[in-house]
């Protein structure tokens, strides 16, 4: 939520045309009376964004994406609201005072100084390498390892000199205390007192957060007798600072990752610089070989494809193996994998046999299933029958848990065909893997006798993204949840009805019911109809797209009741389907275990709710 005030957000807002905004990153072609363009999130080949001038808002056909100028920047320049507030501001020429841009109680401003200390010595060390004759000899390490001198630049590569002290007295003559070094991580206190510079010579390499802050360093040892003991020595965990959370390179990679519509994940830092070398702008690497569940939020926010690209070594294939199963119920982006010959990882691969051979594996590169199916074979003895067959069984689970119905029979069929299996039983035993799954879900069948959702304003353009039509369960549903949210953010008089009602209707979607929440928020805080300005409210990206779309697809006609009557109607059918379809499946299993009691009494509840459905 913003501490910019209302007035100030609406005057922002009215004095900046969104046309002339966009305008300013995308070459716009007006097409009737709205504005056509290749959209700069994806890669877009045939222009499917699309920009009203009336409405002041944005929509892709093509990847889901939508909002206002402020949704707009936060997008394309990867920044906060309160930052997409101020930066249109300027735009338009408008002054906001400094203390609403400022209000925001932030770590930046908490911490400000640990950011210093770090942009500081960052300075400090890259200097110290590129213009001393003490960092000659790490250089020359960096310039036999086939970095160029640009790539240096570009990462800022430095040096920390083996005299520990060197810094600390530079900092410390810029004001900076004995215990806010100490706090920066970058130092530690011996116990003599004497403040120590814990990556005395070693090669640097300044890990940033996602806004290009310097937040923590990595330190590599360059000396073949050096005595150290860890190759890489990275900095502790600080306030600025955690490894869970932060993705090396995606200040650099976000507007490539964007327009490309993939990522490729590393596991680290040479990885990384060696891949960008080569030309790939769009690699980034987790803090380690395990990724987190946040790093994984935060890049699927960007793109509808991740490309695993570790190492190809036994620790590296265990890594892409927890990636692939920390992914699992976090995101539906297309998940892949590179497989690396030879145990190499990706910076060997390329100085050995080059970007194009590189290329070819990331063209071969393989799904989740393919790739368990492989790894798990390992484990196996696949001329032992009794083994064999717990593998089959495991690629069986494997396959029951594909989304596509055409790949999962492809899949059968591979494993028929290798194996000179039955199709009928691997098919029955997939099914059978399928439903005994927790939080399994088979779509509602349409009733005959069911109400139809009223379907009045929305042309054939996709409402959602990709990644939400996968969510929905069932499409009766959604669409009568989205005439609901659509009549409320228009229509004083659904509000009106919706306060008459002893209870509240309850959704099926998560989505559509957080953007519920948020309408009611917004509406009992004394916002004014049309809830347009609700977008400029939400952290969610993907209810503000779902929103954006309502706005966008509109076409205002006269409000009754029974508009929303029809689609309350069809929620509670569709709840008691919902039930209809599980006593179904129960049917089937008493009637296996010819339990004709229990079979017949399940019957009976079914004519009921049927029953039930028809009186609605």
């Amino acid at each position: 939520m913003s501490y910019i005030p209302e007035e100030v957000i609406n005057e922002v807002k009215s004095n900046v045309d969104i046309v002339e905004l966009i305008g300013q990153y995308v070459q716009l072609n007006k097409r009737g009376t709205n504005y056509m363009a290749s959209c700069p999130f994806h890669e877009d080949n045939n222009p499917s964004f699309s920009v009203s001038q009336p409405k002041q808002i944005y929509k892709c056909f093509s990847c889901g994406r939508g909002g206002n100028i402020f949704s707009f920047l936060q997008e394309i320049e990867g920044i906060s609201f309160t930052e997409s507030v101020a930066k249109a501001a300027e735009f338009a020429n408008i002054t906001v005072d400094e203390k609403y841009i400022q209000a925001q109680p932030s770590k930046q401003q908490e911490f400000s100084y640990l950011y210093d200390i770090h942009e500081k010595a960052n300075d400090f060390y890259h200097y110290y390498l590129m213009s001393t004759n003490n960092g000659a000899e790490a250089y020359d390490y960096l310039i036999q390892r086939q970095l160029t001198k640009e790539v240096l630049e570009v990462f800022q590569f430095g040096l920390a000199p083996n005299n520990s002290q060197l810094l600390v007295q530079y900092l410390q003559k810029a004001g900076f205390t004995s215990e806010q070094l100490v706090d920066s991580g970058i130092f530690y206190m011996a116990d003599s007192g004497e403040l120590i510079d814990r990556f005395r010579n070693r090669i640097m390499i300044p890990l940033r957060n996602s806004r290009g802050d310097v937040v923590a360093f990595s330190g590599r040892v360059f000396q073949e007798n050096s005595e150290k003991s860890a190759k890489y020595l990275n900095s502790p965990e600080t306030s600025i600072f955690k490894k869970g959370k932060l993705i090396y390179n995606l200040d650099n990679a976000r507007l490539p990752i964007r327009n490309q519509n993939k990522v490729l994940i590393a596991e680290g830092y040479m990885d990384v610089i060696s891949l960008y070398q080569a030309g790939y702008e769009n690699v980034v690497a987790s803090m380690g070989t395990s990724l987190s569940e946040d790093q994984l939020k935060q890049l699927s926010k960007m793109t509808n494809t991740l490309i695993f690209a570790f190492d190809g070594d036994d620790a590296g294939q265990k890594a892409t193996s927890r990636a692939f199963q920390t992914a699992q119920g976090i995101t539906n982006a297309e998940i892949k994998a590179i497989q690396i010959p030879n145990k190499l990882d990706p910076d060997e691969w390329i100085k050995e046999h080059g970007k194009d051979s590189f290329q070819q594996l990331i063209n071969q590169c393989i799904s989740q299933f393919e790739f368990n199916r492989d790894f798990f074979k390992k484990d196996y003895n696949l001329n032992d029958e009794y083994e064999l067959a717990q593998y089959i069984e495991k690629v069986i689970e494997l396959i029951s848990q594909i989304k596509s119905p055409i790949e999962q029979q492809l899949r059968i069929n591979d494993l028929v065909n290798e194996y000179h299996l039955s199709e009928a039983i691997i098919t029955e035993q997939v099914n059978r893997a399928r439903d005994i799954r927790p939080n399994n879900y088979k779509q509602p069948t349409n009733q005959n006798n069911s109400v139809e959702p009223p379907q009045a304003s929305f042309s054939n353009a996709p409402i959602i993204t990709q990644e939400l039509a996968l969510q929905i369960k069932s499409k009766r549903a959604f669409n009568s949840e989205k005439q609901i949210i659509f009549y409320l953010i228009y229509f004083e008089e659904a509000w009106d009805y919706m306060e008459e009602l002893s209870n509240p209707p309850v959704f099926f979607h998560d989505f559509t019911s957080k953007a519920f929440f948020e309408l009611d928020r917004y509406y009992y805080e004394g916002n004014h109809l049309p809830l347009t300005g609700i977008i400029d409210r939400i952290n969610d990206t993907q209810v503000s797209h779902f929103l954006t779309s309502l706005m966008w697809e509109q076409e205002l006609f006269d409000f009754t009741r029974q508009l929303l009557d029809d689609c309350f109607k069809v929620l509670q059918q569709e709840f008691i389907q919902q039930e209809i379809n599980e006593l179904r499946k129960k049917v089937v299993q008493y009637q296996k275990q010819q339990d004709y009691s229990e079979m017949n009494h399940t019957l009976t509840r079914i004519m009921n709710l049927t029953r039930q459905i028809k009186e609605i």
